[in-house]
């Protein structure tokens, strides 16, 4: 992909795209969000710093806060990609507001993964987290995941 139509798909949410365009690029940006995630998964075990039982400094602690800074970095910036470009296809579709719909699927799913994370960092975060708040945050952004693949990748074909 050359720079004019990387900086057209990811870095501006201006013009228009088809349906296959949004499900390639949106399913490739869905990928690499997994593929950052799943070292996420095994080393947010290791951000917890207890100096009773651990040295000052453990090289598995500062690996996963220094993970944790490029994984937070890369969300933010998967999710302002996803943002332009679900917006255009919204445009497409003659959909008000192209941009706050777009925005829906990254804010809740960042909501729900700092709900996840809160009783990790902090045990006291239990009665701001609770479990059911997690799970309810998790499911409604499934729902406007969901909601997002029909609407912009699955419906015209489906309806024709």
């Amino acid at each position: 992909m050359d720079a004019a139509r990387f900086h057209f798909l990811f870095r501006s949410d201006a013009g228009e795209i088809d349906r296959a365009t949004w499900m390639r690029y949106a399913g490739a940006l869905a990928g690499l969000a997994v593929a950052l995630t799943l070292p996420w998964i095994w080393l947010r075990g290791h951000i917890v710093h207890d100096l009773s039982r651990d040295e000052f400094f453990d090289l598995s602690i500062f690996s996963a806060y220094a993970y944790a800074l490029i994984y937070a970095f890369a969300l933010i910036l998967l999710g302002v990609s996803y943002m332009n470009l679900t917006a255009k296809r919204f445009r497409a579709l003659g959909w008000r507001g192209p941009l706050g719909l777009a925005g829906l699927a990254p804010l809740i799913a960042l909501l729900a993964g700092a709900l996840r994370l809160a009783p990790i960092l902090s045990p006291a975060a239990m009665d701001i987290a609770p479990t059911w708040a997690v799970w309810s945050a998790e499911a409604i952004f499934a729902g406007i995941a969901g909601w997002t693949i029909w609407e912009l990748g699955i419906k015209d074909k489906a309806t024709k």
